[in-house]
């Protein structure tokens, strides 16, 4: 079997993106390539043979007619060499996030030829027999997809873990709203090619479903072998965040903070560790790197990531309690959670409870679940003053895993779902 994946991003297991990759795509005995549309290089142990499309490729094709597209084989990307603008592109997107900028973006691409005689050549060389591609907020990508689809004719499986078509949000900007009809309308378009569709909540499932596409929910998956029955809750207990702090989840975060600092100022009984690779706001900088009742420390790659959960007490997942984020997330189910559920740790949920991931936790009880800001004060203390629940909720959530995240049971399910749609027989749903 061969599967070619299209990705926005470059395939790498230190990337949340690049890490549900691996964790889809892990025991599938395929020949794999990808087309990815990013400055980055690949970082994983499964994928060789690349096409890369980058910004700075479009603007150069507009530009000075320079024809896009880059092949390369894994071990012969050290010779790849970053274009001009690829930096100064990558610096403005950390910079300035607008969604003028994702409207001019979309632009750049539309108005270059990024379906050239280079990609038909990669993808009619490698002769897929099935497409994997996530759908994704981006029209270009949307249009890549029915590219390949029309070269090939071959099945396409895909992947939506954002909201990228429904219309509950909350956006006073008219160039928000343009680009939304926009890629709802290329969402639509490039629905109607897919053969199947996984997602990771079941609210968006539902959603999504009236587009008449067969959908599965597929979360990702870990190992539940190993579950430390003799670890002890220590003193003072610690909780680990790892992972972003934008759409506002910092906010979320410095209010945990603020009621870890009142409960400790007759001692310290809780202290919050924060891992992430994202830059801090001066505000969120000095209420969540305090030095004494909450820490800041650099994002760490996935294997050191499960290692370090050994040492917490708790596994924090949360998201912003105000309206435009919550809209925005919804249907969304982090990653993140299935690391929770897998880390041994009680996993601690601080979001709305209508939150995709937020109310799978609290629907199987695998979370201490916190669904307003107002209570988290008083459910820190009930955990200093009784420190077996967080004894319980620890075997909760790992069960909650093992039963339903069961790394070999859902990759067989996987391959199961891939062999049908290669032969063409009817899916299981």
């Amino acid at each position: 079997m061969k599967i070619l994946i299209l990705s926005l991003e470059a395939w790498r297991d230190d990337t949340n993106g690049g890490n549900v990759l691996s964790n889809i795509l892990n025991g599938i005995d395929a020949e794999l390539a990808q087309i990815y549309c990013s400055a980055e290089k690949p970082k994983n142990t499964l994928c060789k043979h690349y096409f890369q499309i980058t910004d700075a490729m479009a603007l150069d094709n507009i530009r000075h007619r320079k024809e896009m597209g880059r092949e390369f084989f894994y071990d012969d990307q050290e010779n790849c060499s970053e274009l001009e603008w690829d930096e100064k592109i990558r610096n403005i997107k950390k910079k300035k996030s607008s969604w003028f900028l994702r409207l001019a973006r979309q632009a750049v691409w539309g108005l270059s030829k990024y379906k050239n005689k280079k990609l038909q050549k990669f993808i009619e060389d490698f002769n897929p027999d099935i497409i994997f591609a996530p759908c994704y907020a981006s029209t270009y990508m949307l249009s890549l997809c029915r590219y390949i689809h029309k070269l090939t004719k071959k099945p396409i499986i895909s992947y939506v873990s954002d909201d990228v078509y429904s219309l509950k949000h909350c956006n006073f900007s008219p160039i928000f709203w343009l680009n939304k009809f926009i890629v709802r309308h290329a969402v639509k378009k490039t629905w109607k090619l897919y053969s199947l569709v996984y997602t990771m909540s079941s609210i968006q499932k539902e959603y999504m479903e009236r587009l008449k596409k067969p959908m599965k929910i597929l979360c990702k998956s870990s190992s539940f072998d190993d579950f430390d029955k003799e670890k002890q809750i220590g003193t003072p207990i610690t909780i680990i965040y790892a992972g972003g702090t934008y759409e506002n989840r910092w906010r979320t975060l410095c209010a945990l903070t603020k009621e870890i600092k009142k409960i400790n100022r007759d001692g310290c009984k809780i202290i919050l560790n924060v891992y992430t690779k994202c830059a801090l706001n001066k505000k969120a900088e000095r209420i969540l790197n305090d030095q004494e009742n909450a820490f800041v420390y650099p994002a760490i790659d996935y294997e050191e990531l499960m290692k370090k959960y050994r040492e917490y007490d708790i596994a924090l997942h949360a998201e912003s309690f105000r309206l435009k984020d919550r809209l925005n997330v919804r249907m969304s189910f982090s990653t993140k959670i299935i690391d929770c559920l897998a880390s041994g740790c009680a996993v601690m949920a601080i979001c709305d409870k209508k939150q995709g991931g937020g109310r799978y936790l609290n629907e199987q009880d695998a979370a201490i679940c916190i669904q307003s800001l107002k209570k988290i004060r008083p459910t820190l203390n009930a955990i200093i003053n009784d420190k077996n629940i967080l004894q319980t909720y620890r075997y909760k959530a790992f069960a909650c895993g093992e039963k339903n995240h069961q790394q070999r049971v859902i990759t067989a399910g996987i391959k199961e779902d891939f062999k049908k749609i290669l032969n063409n027989e009817e899916l299981t749903l």
